[in-house]
């Protein structure tokens, strides 16, 4: 495929990178990762609602080992 690769997060095919996740995937790993940083206790939800990024978004950045899950947080 070439310099190309399908996003592991939202499925879109994207230039190559090596997070294997598409621009978009990668601001909103950005924006999830911003909050956790300051508030580590944060639950998905909360996360999910202050920054428009779908709850099943969020746990499949944690599934692939961007976050640690701590029963109802994120880390």
């Amino acid at each position: 495929m070439g310099n190309y690769q399908i996003c592991d997060f939202c499925g879109n095919l994207s230039e190559k990178t090596s997070k294997k996740m598409c621009k978009s995937c990668e601001d909103a790993y950005l924006k999830i990762r911003s909050i956790v940083e300051v508030y580590p206790d944060t639950m998905v939800i909360d996360i999910s609602k202050q920054t428009g990024i779908s709850a099943s978004k969020i746990l499949a950045f944690a599934r692939n080992g961007f976050f640690v899950l701590k029963e109802g947080t994120i880390e």
